[in-house]
C-alpha cells in the first residue's frame, strides 16, 4: 500500500469548495537513536527547547506521536461533497496535568456566564462556589450556623457587641447581600486591605475606626481549600499571624486574648459555648495544627508578611530562590522609592532589573516560584512606584503556576486603587 502523504500547508483537500488546510508544528523534531534519556523522563517539568532537543522523555514522546498519527488521519480523510454544511463540531479546550480540575473549570465557566438573578436563585455553598470561584471549608458553614443559633435574625452581629468583631465577605453574601447589589460584584475587592496578597480572603474585621484589623483564609492555590487563617492590622505593618485553621480557632483565640485585659463574663460565656460546638464538631481550637505543621514542610521561602509561599517543587524543578536576602531586598527597595538622588535610584533600579532578567531565565526553566516570590515581596514593602513591576510579574507567575485567578486579582486590586478599601458590594462591577 502506498505511504499516506499529509497535506502540506497550501494543499487542499478533495472536495474543491472545501478551505485550505493548515498545518502548525507544535513540536521540535524527534530523533530517539542519538539522544539521551533525561533522568527526569514524562515527569520533567523542563520545556526549554535546548533540553528538548538534547534529550529524550519517552512517555511524552509517545502521546505525541499518537496525537499526531491521529491528526494526520483526520487531517488526510476525504471530505463529503454534499452541498449541505457540515454538522457543528464540539471544541475542546487541552490542558496540561497540573492545571484546574474539573471542578474548578465548571466554576470558572459557570461563574463567566451566571447573571445576578440566576446567582440569587443559589444559595450556600453552591452560591459561594459560583460566585468566588472557589470551594469553602465547611467550619464557615458551620460557624455561619453557630452564630445563626444565637441570633436567627442578625447572624453577622453576634461578635460585635462581644468582640467589637463583624462578619463580612462571604458571609455578606450567605446573608443575602446580592439581593442589594444591582450587578454581579466583583467580591474579591471585598474588603481586601492594602497588603492583602491574593492568597487571602478577609471573613472578619474590626469596627474599630482606627484600625484595620481583619482575619481571613489563606490558601495557596485557588482550587484548593485554605491551609490555614491569619490575621494582620494594615494600618500598622505588612506581618500577618496564623490564627489556627478554621474560623472556631481564630475567634476563640482572640476572645481569650481580650479576656487577658478585660474579664467579661458574657464573653467567658460565649466562648464556653463555642469551644463545646467546636468540640462536637471536631474542630481544633489550637494556634498551630497538624495540618499547619504538614504545610510547613512544603514551603519554599518565607515572604515579608512573615507567611510561607508554597509551589510545586520536584526533582529540584519549581523554584530557586531570590538572589537577595530580605535585607538586602529592603534595602535595594528604599534606595529606588525613597532616595532623593537620581543616580542612586538608578543604581537599585538595575538590581532590581538585574533579578527580573534572572527570573525570565527561571521561568525558561520552569521554575516558576521565584517570580512569585519575587513579585509578593515587592508588593508586601508596600510602594506604589513598584506597582507597574507588580503587575508585570505576579499575573504572568500566576499563569504559569495555573492559579489565573490569582492573577486577575492583583491587577484588578492595584488598578482599582489599591489603598481604597471597599466596603460596598455595588461599588465594584465585576468585569464583563
Amino acid at each position: 500500500m502506498a505511504e499516506r502523504k499529509r497535506l502540506s500547508e497550501t494543499d487542499k483537500s478533495p472536495n474543491k469548495n472545501s478551505k485550505k488546510i493548515k498545518l502548525t508544528q507544535t513540536t521540535l523534531p524527534i530523533v530517539t537513536s542519538t539522544r539521551p534519556l533525561c533522568k527526569y523522563g514524562a515527569k520533567c517539568y523542563r520545556k526549554h527547547p535546548d533540553h528538548l532537543r538534547n534529550y529524550r522523555h519517552p512517555s511524552t514522546e509517545q502521546k505525541i506521536e499518537d496525537d499526531n498519527l491521529t491528526s494526520e488521519s483526520i487531517d488526510s480523510s476525504p471530505v463529503s461533497s454534499s452541498s449541505s454544511p457540515p454538522p457543528p463540531t464540539t471544541t475542546t479546550t487541552t490542558t496540561n496535568s497540573s492545571s484546574s480540575s474539573p471542578r474548578k473549570q465548571m466554576t470558572t465557566s459557570n461563574n463567566s456566564t451566571i447573571s445576578l438573578m440566576e446567582l440569587m436563585e443559589l444559595n450556600g455553598e453552591k452560591l459561594l462556589s459560583h460566585l468566588y470561584q472557589m470551594e469553602f471549608p465547611s467550619d464557615l458553614y458551620e460557624f455561619w450556623k453557630f452564630c445563626s443559633n444565637i441570633n436567627t435574625n442578625k447572624p453577622r452581629d453576634v461578635l460585635k457587641n462581644l468582640l467589637n468583631l463583624e462578619l463580612v465577605g462571604p458571609f455578606e453574601i450567605l446573608d443575602d447581600a446580592l439581593k442589594q447589589c444591582k450587578t454581579v460584584p466583583n467580591v474579591h475587592l471585598h474588603y481586601r486591605y492594602y497588603y492583602d496578597t491574593p492568597e487571602f480572603m478577609t471573613l472578619i474585621r474590626t469596627l474599630d475606626k482606627s484600625s484595620q484589623f481583619h482575619i481571613g483564609y489563606y490558601r495557596d492555590s485557588p482550587d484548593e481549600l485554605p491551609s490555614f487563617l491569619a490575621s494582620n492590622n494594615a494600618s500598622e505593618n505588612n506581618r500577618f499571624k496564623i490564627c489556627g485553621d478554621n474560623i472556631f480557632a481564630a475567634i476563640y483565640l482572640y476572645g481569650r486574648s481580650i479576656l487577658k485585659s478585660n474579664s467579661k463574663n458574657d464573653l467567658q460565656n460565649f466562648l464556653t459555648d463555642l469551644e463545646t460546638y467546636a468540640k462536637k464538631q471536631k474542630y481544633s481550637l489550637d494556634e498551630i495544627t497538624p495540618k499547619i505543621n504538614a504545610r510547613k514542610k512544603k514551603i519554599n521561602c518565607t515572604l515579608l508578611n512573615s507567611l510561607g509561599m508554597v509551589v510545586p517543587f520536584e526533582n529540584d524543578i519549581g523554584y530557586r530562590p531570590v538572589p537577595f536576602t530580605k535585607d538586602q531586598f529592603k534595602k535595594v527597595c528604599d534606595k529606588f522609592c525613597n532616595s532623593t538622588s537620581e543616580s542612586i535610584s538608578q543604581t537599585a533600579e538595575d538590581e532590581l532589573q538585574h533579578v527580573i532578567t534572572c527570573i525570565q531565565f527561571a521561568n525558561d526553566e520552569c521554575d516558576y516560584g521565584e517570580g512569585l516570590e519575587f513579585g509578593l515581596n515587592l508588593f508586601l514593602y508596600g510602594s506604589s512606584k513598584l506597582h507597574s513591576r507588580i503587575t508585570n510579574l505576579l499575573p504572568l507567575a500566576y499563569k504559569l503556576l495555573q492559579r489565573n485567578l490569582y492573577g486577575q486579582i492583583i491587577t484588578d486590586h492595584i488598578t482599582s486603587g489599591r489603598s481604597n478599601l471597599i466596603e460596598d458590594l455595588n461599588q465594584i462591577e465585576k468585569n464583563k
